[in-house]
Parts: C-alpha cells; sequence; structure tokens
C-alpha cells in the first residue's frame, strides 16, 4: 500500500490577531508618510507623463478640420517656393519651423551637427557620413499636396506639369516604390496593417538634375582608372541624354532605340539616369526605360520608412490617433528625466524633420489631421 501524506497539525499555519504593542506600534509608522514623502509623492501625482503611452486613451475632441499647417502656403504662391521651402527645411537642427535643437549660427553643416547635445560623437559621424550621400533636390508630390492643403491636388498637379513644360522642374515615375498601408476591416484582423507598394512621383529643379549630369561627365572625364575609350563612352553617352532631356522636357521614358549605340544604354542604366521602367519579370523584355535619379532610392527609403513608423505608430491606438505633440515625444524618444533621446537622428532618418513624414502621409491619404482645444491632432484614414 503506497504511502500517503498528510500534513501534521503543528505544520498548518494560521494567522492570529496579536496585542503586542510593539507590532501594532511598526503597522502603524507604515501607514505613515514623512513631509519630504508626501511632497514627492504629491510632485508625481501632479507631473505630466513623459510618454504618449503612458497617457490615458480618450477619444480626441474635433474641434474642426480647418487646420493650418506650418509650412501651408496659398494658391498665389509658386510651386517653386513650394519645393524651396520643403528642401530648406527638410533637417531638423537647421529647420525654421520649429526650434526644437538650438545649434550654432552657421552656415556650415558640419558644425550645425556637432553642436547638438545629447548625441555622441559616432551618431554625429554617421550623419554627416549619411548626407553626405543623400540625393540633394527630391521632394515627392504628396508633399506638395500638403503644402497646399486648402487648394485640391488637381491644383498641385496642374502648377506641377506646367512648372515641367517651362523646363523648371524635372518629374519622376519610380514603379511599386512607396508603401500602401492599410489596416483591415474584417472583424476577425481588426486592427492588421498589411503592406503593398506603389507607383510614386518624385520631383527636383531641372538645374539641379542638370548640375548632377554636368558633375558625371566631369567625374568620368577625371577617372584615371578609365581607359580612352570608356572615358569616351561616358562623355558621348551622358551629353546625348542631356541633349535628349532639353528637347524632351515631359519625357518620363526613353525606348532603346533613342540612343544610336545600345553601349550608351547601357551606360545611362549602370550610372543610375535610366531605369527598367517595370518590375515585373514578363516586362523586362519591353525596350522600355525610366528616366530616374541615381540614388534616389536613400530618398525613397527613408520616406517609406517614416510612413511605415507613422502607421505602426497611430495603429497602437485605440482610435488610431494621437495629437501632434504625442507623436513629436515619440519621434525623439524621452527619458524617464524629460530628456530628449535625440532618435529621430539616428538610422533611418539622421534628423529629418517630422514635418515631412506628416505631410507625405497626408497628402497621400493615409491620414487626415484636425484641430482640437489642445492642438492638432493626426488620425488614420484606413485608406488602402
Amino acid at each position: 500500500m503506497p504511502l500517503q501524506y498528510s500534513p501534521a497539525k503543528s505544520s498548518k499555519v494560521s494567522k492570529k490577531q496579536t496585542n503586542s504593542p510593539v507590532k501594532k506600534f511598526q503597522k502603524d509608522v507604515k501607514k505613515i508618510l514623512l513631509p519630504a514623502t508626501k511632497l514627492y509623492d504629491g510632485k508625481i501625482s501632479k507631473q505630466n507623463p513623459s510618454s504618449p503611452s503612458l497617457i490615458t486613451e480618450n477619444k480626441l475632441i474635433v474641434k474642426d478640420y480647418n487646420v493650418q499647417l506650418d509650412y501651408q502656403l496659398s494658391s498665389k504662391q509658386d510651386i517653386m517656393i513650394a519645393l524651396k521651402l520643403i528642401l530648406d527645411n527638410r533637417w531638423s537642427e537647421s529647420s525654421k519651423l520649429n526650434n526644437r535643437y538650438p545649434t550654432t549660427e552657421t552656415d556650415s553643416v558640419e558644425e550645425r551637427i556637432f553642436s547638438l547635445k545629447r548625441l555622441s560623437s559616432d551618431a554625429k559621424v554617421a550623419i554627416l557620413k549619411f548626407r553626405k550621400g543623400f540625393p540633394s533636390g527630391l521632394v515627392t508630390v504628396t508633399q506638395l499636396y500638403s503644402i497646399f492643403l486648402n487648394q485640391n491636388n488637381t491644383f498641385v498637379d496642374k502648377s506641377v506639369e506646367l512648372g515641367v513644360r517651362q523646363g523648371k522642374l524635372r518629374k519622376f515615375v519610380i514603379n511599386n516604390a512607396s508603401p500602401v498601408i492599410s489596416r483591415s476591416s474584417n472583424k476577425f484582423q481588426s486592427g492588421k496593417v498589411t503592406y503593398g507598394f506603389e507607383n510614386v512621383d518624385i520631383l527636383v529643379e531641372t538645374e539641379t538634375y542638370f548640375e548632377m549630369i554636368k558633375s558625371a561627365i566631369n567625374a568620368s572625364q577625371e577617372d584615371l582608372t578609365a581607359t580612352p575609350e570608356q572615358r569616351k563612352l561616358a562623355l558621348s553617352s551622358l551629353t546625348n541624354f542631356q541633349n535628349y532631356l532639353n528637347k524632351s522636357p515631359s519625357a518620363l521614358y526613353v525606348t532603346g532605340d533613342t540612343f544610336a549605340n545600345q553601349d550608351e544604354v547601357s551606360y545611362l542604366v549602370k550610372s543610375g539616369f535610366l531605369t527598367l521602367s517595370s518590375n515585373h519579370l514578363n516586362e523586362i523584355e519591353v525596350s522600355q526605360y525610366a528616366i530616374s535619379y541615381p540614388s534616389c532610392g536613400t530618398y525613397l527609403k527613408m520616406i517609406n520608412a517614416g510612413r511605415t513608423w507613422l502607421v505602426k505608430l497611430l495603429n497602437k491606438g485605440k482610435f488610431k490617433e494621437l495629437l501632434e505633440d504625442q507623436i513629436q515625444s515619440k519621434w525623439e524618444g524621452f527619458t524617464p528625466q524629460g530628456n530628449s533621446k535625440m532618435n529621430n537622428f539616428r538610422a533611418p532618418f539622421f534628423g529629418y524633420d517630422l514635418n515631412w513624414v506628416l505631410a507625405d502621409a497626408l497628402g497621400a491619404g493615409v491620414i487626415e489631421v484636425f484641430n482640437t482645444p489642445v492642438g492638432r491632432g493626426w488620425r488614420l484614414t484606413g485608406k488602402v
């Protein structure tokens, strides 16, 4: 017969009320708060939480949708002014739209970056390295939609088309380059975020683009490792390419027979000035190439990272919305002491200003903006 264990009566623990004056005194002391402790607890209870995630989430009160953004322009202002506005304020430390990151008053990018606080020297070097290879002069059409928020998108499209025909702007269509982010309406997949890709339109001033071609010509002719034949091919390819662009300011694509020499087409593809116009394998045989901007992938990667970050952040909340100050707080990151972690100055954004992340998503219809009694609010639209 197997042994069975049953606890002895002596092993059972029972709590009994004690009348010991010492025990009673110890319990009473624990309930007493010293004056300093009361003061500390009072300060803590009155403090606003430093992180948006700690804020009790309630649906934001919509005051109206008549929003005036910090960078908004009227229809009386030129599209070229809008481009300059974005480019002059795209980096947070030099943006005139806010003064969150006071830096040394200088035109030197290096001095401004190294005057930033709460960033290590390695982080500052990484910023300078990234920006050195960052393509200059690019903006997305969706950002322009937000700048002219009180006008419809057709106003921007017509202004862009006019600028292209006048030879002031160069437009590029990059296939499958922008994320399409949607929230499932299926009750069994509530809040699930899915991703796809769509074409994106980017713009640059024609003068900036031609300066890039000129720099590429000079670099090819100064390349001591290249043979005379290679330098000759580079010169003819880039010169013929620029001549074609001058004659066709609205051209988005070229065909294989646009250039007499197929080697020139191959050179332009290798240099990043032309790309295959489709990412679908069954269309690769079509002899059509999209005119492109070298290294624009670096720019689009950052824009896409910003849109994805924003959607994921808003999607965490019950009502898929946050105040702009809360978004900014998450963008930077804050310590429990209330100091900025400067996360936005690290990969993948390296100081890119939040205004243009919001502008891109707003122009794409991914989010909407509205006024509340305590500031601007931003909400996911659920657009595919």
